[in-house]
């Protein structure tokens, strides 16, 4: 495998890697060719971001969520979910301090009488003024919703939405296709951090302490590096006109490494080290488990799949979903392909929790979290993003954020908060 757009981003993204050893055409600038990655603090603006399993949305029980900086107030009224800013635009008061639903179609403030349709935001009436001139023109906010899956995404932008497919990971749509769905939890580091984490090549090393690997005796390397020619047969980008754009590294084709030594230095000698659950392995037996010969992609606007993980037959399947500068939603899934609407109840219940949420969610991601959780202080408060040192298998992080930043809709603002948005 060798396509064009991966040996561009190598070519785009090597001089900012000293270490790395590929001589290219290009140099390196002052403005970095990930400057968008850079101003998306707060997400990717026109893009589809899961919310929450839809099972979590319950009738007539209003949920305010905040997603990429924006207050959100969701309601279902007789099966059909809504979403809509949650501050009414006369004198801003939050709708979700005494929600008023007195026809399924429409929310009064509490304050003012202001009504508002649920479906396109726009002012319905003014109770205490029905002859008012404001009556029809814009209002709040309303936010497109598709369930899918057991899913809900919200569309967050000013554009008309685009198809669902062109912004969740591959195979998630198709109809065979079963999805176990775990709560979502906050997450207190920024969302590109975990973006970055679910497929960096360095961190194999964290799950050395997961009690997944513990249990069943899979040792997890040190991380792996790769040359120019390994990321050109492993790692495929895609742009795909009517789906998702992103890139699948096949993994089987890297080379783990479960020893290394510390130098000696003056009188102190050299030490090496062997990952305890490695102490006594064969190179072939460690190689051999399955957890090896996986596929790890990253799609547009931040959407993970490992194929298959935990074991044969399951895709586990996350996103890090902008809450604020600082949090993000961890949100996943487990997928499974089926023959009929009996597997399919199985695997979305007991099989699903047993088979994938266990050993994955409660097993397995948490040192994953913990990780991003430990490096968030270094990018919020001491100017990581300038100040890191990129490493040689940090240049699959900077392939991704030219990415990135190449294949955005837009970068969500700080204004949008504020309700500067089209309504």
């Amino acid at each position: 495998m060798d396509d064009h757009i991966t040996s561009t981003l190598i070519d785009r993204a090597a001089p900012y890697v000293s270490d790395f050893d590929y001589k290219g055409n290009i140099t390196a600038s002052a403005t970095k060719p990930w400057a968008k990655w850079l101003e998306a603090t707060l997400g990717f603006r026109n893009h589809w971001y899961p919310v929450d399993a839809s099972r979590n949305f319950k009738e007539d029980a209003p949920r305010v969520v905040t997603l990429l900086g924006e207050e959100i107030l969701f309601i279902r009224l007789e099966g059909q979910l809504r979403a809509i800013e949650n501050r009414c635009p006369h004198r801003g008061s939050r709708f979700s301090v005494r929600p008023l639903f007195y026809t399924k179609q429409t929310i009064t403030c509490w304050h003012h009488t202001w009504t508002f349709n649920l479906d396109d935001g726009s002012i319905r009436c003014i109770l205490n003024n029905p002859e008012s001139k404001l009556c029809g023109r814009r209002g709040v906010k309303a936010y497109p919703l598709q369930e899918a899956k057991g899913v809900t995404f919200i569309f967050i932008g000013d554009i008309a939405p685009p198809p669902l497919a062109l912004d969740v990971p591959p195979g998630f749509l198709d109809p065979d296709v079963a999805v176990c769905v775990a709560d979502p939890y906050v997450v207190r580091s920024n969302w590109r951090l975990g973006c970055e984490g679910g497929y960096d090549p360095g961190h194999h090393f964290i799950h050395n302490w997961s009690p997944f690997p513990i249990d069943r005796g899979i040792p997890f390397s040190f991380g792996v590096v790769s040359t120019a020619k390994d990321l050109k047969e492993t790692t495929d980008y895609e742009v795909r006109p009517d789906g998702p754009r992103g890139f699948t590294r096949h993994s089987a084709k890297a080379a783990m490494r479960f020893d290394a030594t510390i130098p000696a230095r003056g009188t102190e000698p050299a030490t090496t080290i062997t990952l305890p659950l490695a102490v006594g392995m064969s190179d072939e037996a460690k190689a051999a488990h399955e957890v090896y010969k996986i596929d790890v992609g990253l799609w547009m606007p931040c959407g993970l799949i490992v194929n298959p993980f935990p074991g044969p037959g399951c895709i586990h399947n996350e996103y890090y979903v902008p809450i604020d500068e600082n949090s993000h939603y961890y949100f996943q899934c487990g997928w499974r392909r089926v023959n009929s609407e009996q597997e399919r109840k199985e695997w979305e219940g007991t099989q699903g929790h047993f088979n994938w949420r266990v050993p994955v969610v409660e097993g397995f991601t948490r040192q994953d979290a913990e990780a991003r959780e430990g490096i968030a202080k270094f990018y919020a408060e001491e100017n990581g993003w300038q100040n890191e040192i990129i490493a040689a298998y940090d240049i699959e992080l900077i392939m991704w954020r030219i990415f990135a930043s190449d294949n955005c809709r837009g970068i969500q603002k700080h204004e949008h908060a504020l309700g500067h948005f089209r309504r």
